[in-house]
């Protein structure tokens, strides 16, 4: 009896031990263009959304205030993400030319060079970005996909979990809209 008291209270201890690191765990890392190993920055919920594109290059969210803001959190390994992928690129290429919408598709993989195969292979021209910073879960709850539309303001003015069917004319003529505002 006693054995298997202490073996649960063991097992108690060793997840309370794995919790506690995994709130204090720093955010998934990535190798720069330059390979050296990169932190994200640590926001605050209320902060910004910080991407980096697969060339490397920083992208603020709130830097693309003028624009509307097509983001899309996504996975190689989601089904409903890659079932989607083709009604996005679909989408993307309506607004071919149209420099007021900006298409974000964030692997939350944090794996551009996978990312960017995978588009590659699936023949998608779609930009892939890892985020460059903690995700604020006032954007991002874990659920893939998700899809948030920021309009010209930089305010959301959608937020989708759940995959979708995105080459409606609905959805294209809302953003239509967005942008022309």
């Amino acid at each position: 009896m006693n054995t298997v008291l202490k073996t649960k209270t063991n097992i108690f201890i060793l997840i309370m031990a794995l919790i506690s690191f995994e709130l204090n765990a720093r955010p998934i890392s990535f190798l720069n263009e330059d390979k050296i190993l990169v932190y994200p920055e640590k926001t605050k919920d209320n902060e910004d959304l910080i991407l980096i594109d697969e060339n490397g290059k920083k992208v603020v969210l709130s830097e693309l205030k003028g624009k509307v803001v097509f983001v899309n959190f996504w996975a190689t390994w989601c089904r409903p993400c890659v079932e989607e992928m083709p009604t996005i690129s679909n989408l993307k290429n309506k607004f071919k030319g149209n420099d007021n919408i900006v298409f974000v598709l964030l692997n939350v993989e944090a794996n551009l060079a996978k990312s960017k195969k995978f588009m590659k292979d699936k023949n998608f021209d779609l930009p892939v970005y890892v985020a460059g910073n903690t995700i604020p879960s006032k954007y991002f709850q874990g659920a893939i996909p998700t899809t948030l539309i920021f309009n010209k303001d930089g305010e959301l003015e959608a937020q989708i979990q759940g995959g979708r069917d995105f080459d409606q004319p609905e959805i294209y003529e809302a953003l239509k809209t967005l942008t022309e505002k």
